[in-house]
């Protein structure tokens, strides 16, 4: 996901306060992330990964996005180091906690590079992310960031060295284009958020894929996070009847759009993309059907892959029960670098970077991986359709883009 500044608490916590964003707090992996001595890895010098992230669903408006890929790359962690490590040596997470402080991130990843990581990990927005982002470019280090989903990160936005792990929004709104035609659904509405680059795009790029597949969009709105949309809702109960509404939001906007059109009798199934994922605010619109989303896996243990099912029962057993789908991308980070690492074995930045934009398909908790020279995020990557049904979110389908299609 791409936030483009803006400074706004997502997800369930949207009441969350925000005074910790001016706080960075360290805190070494040794007591998170299995040391040498805990994960019966070689007793060698630990390999030190820098996290440079928003750590707890409170950290912040980055807080909801980052924690559970963060969560769940501490377990990947731990697996690694007690299979023996990267090349031998143990993982060792040198993490700092930004609370999303837009200021913070530029001196944690100095703080942390000059601790000796090999590779950075980043927030999940390429604005926020980049400060970080550009303090390992100029070290000459690989910096990878979970979840970010807009393919700027990399080389069309000036790292060399960046990839993200995530799924890119050409694929995402290009699957929800392909899954609303494949339900013989032919006229759409768009409801835009124009606070984000990333929904922006998500809704230009449906609408584009979906006119390819012979659809009609016959009205597009636009609002901004935290707008009434009460107006616009009661224009499309008086128009023409849409098959399908693309609601290119995020949470909590996303939710008060939803609970306003079906309010105002507008019964329309919805699709989304990852931005309304999570089942966290279906409670306060009862009885609500016909909504689907697009993201990157089923947390709810309905997932048709069994290391997925089984990492989120990892998370909650931990006490850490992932809210979204992005969870996988911790682990997919970690399998990454080791893959690359075992590549190139060498941990220089650009023999990395070339390892990376090696890969074609490689398995990760993610999706098979590939990037190239040019794209240093995947963007055909097989996706989940997921529905809510009783308030909670069920598996549909596991389904790839049979186009990409991008903004023109």
């Amino acid at each position: 996901m791409s936030i483009r500044r803006v400074s706004v608490v997502v997800a369930s916590l949207c009441a969350a306060s925000l005074t910790l964003a001016g706080c960075v707090s360290a805190q070494k992996s040794g007591g998170e992330t299995g040391s040498p001595n805990s994960s019966g890895a070689s007793a060698s010098a630990p390999i030190v990964v820098g996290v440079v992230m928003a750590t707890t669903p409170s950290s912040g408006f980055m807080g909801p996005i980052d924690t559970p890929a963060y969560n769940a790359m501490k377990i990947q962690a731990d697996t690694i180091n007690a299979a023996g490590g990267i090349g031998g040596h143990p993982i060792k997470l040198d993490v700092v906690d930004t609370n999303s402080d837009l200021k913070a991130y530029g001196p944690a990843a100095t703080k942390v590079l000059a601790d000796g990581a090999k590779v950075l990990v980043v927030t999940c927005d390429y604005d926020t992310a980049l400060p970080a982002a550009q303090v390992a470019e100029r070290a000459g280090v690989l910096n990878i960031a979970p979840c970010v989903g807009d393919p700027i990160y990399g080389p069309a936005g000036g790292l060399k060295y960046g990839f993200s792990m995530g799924d890119g929004t050409p694929g995402e709104a290009s699957i929800m284009a392909e899954f609303a035609s494949s339900k013989g659904w032919k006229n759409a509405v768009l409801l835009t958020d124009t606070t984000l680059k990333y929904t922006q795009n998500e809704c230009a790029i449906f609408a584009k894929r979906f006119k390819e597949l012979g659809g009609t969009v016959i009205q597009n709105y636009t609002y901004k996070q935290g707008d009434s949309v009460s107006e616009t809702v009661s224009t499309i109960a008086a128009g023409p009847k849409p098959d399908v509404i693309a609601n290119c939001g995020y949470n909590p906007g996303g939710a008060t759009v939803v609970k306003q059109l079906r309010a105002g009798g507008v019964a329309a199934p919805i699709i989304s993309g990852f931005g309304m994922d999570g089942d966290f605010w279906t409670s306060q619109i009862p009885g609500l059907k016909d909504y689907y989303v697009v993201t990157y896996a089923a947390k709810n243990g309905d997932d048709p892959d069994a290391a997925v099912n089984d990492m989120v029962s990892k998370l909650t057993a931990a006490g850490q029960a992932p809210e979204t789908g992005g969870f996988v991308t911790g682990p997919a980070t970690l399998q990454a670098i080791q893959a690359a690492y075992d590549k190139a074995q060498t941990w220089d930045g650009a023999k990395l970077t070339a390892a990376m934009e090696s890969f074609q398909n490689v398995p990760t908790l993610a999706g098979p991986t590939s990037f190239s020279p040019d794209l240093h995020i995947n963007v055909s990557r097989p996706m989940r359709v997921l529905q809510v049904v009783n308030g909670k979110l069920k598996f549909v389908a596991k389904q790839a883009p049979l186009q990409v299609d991008n903004v023109s």
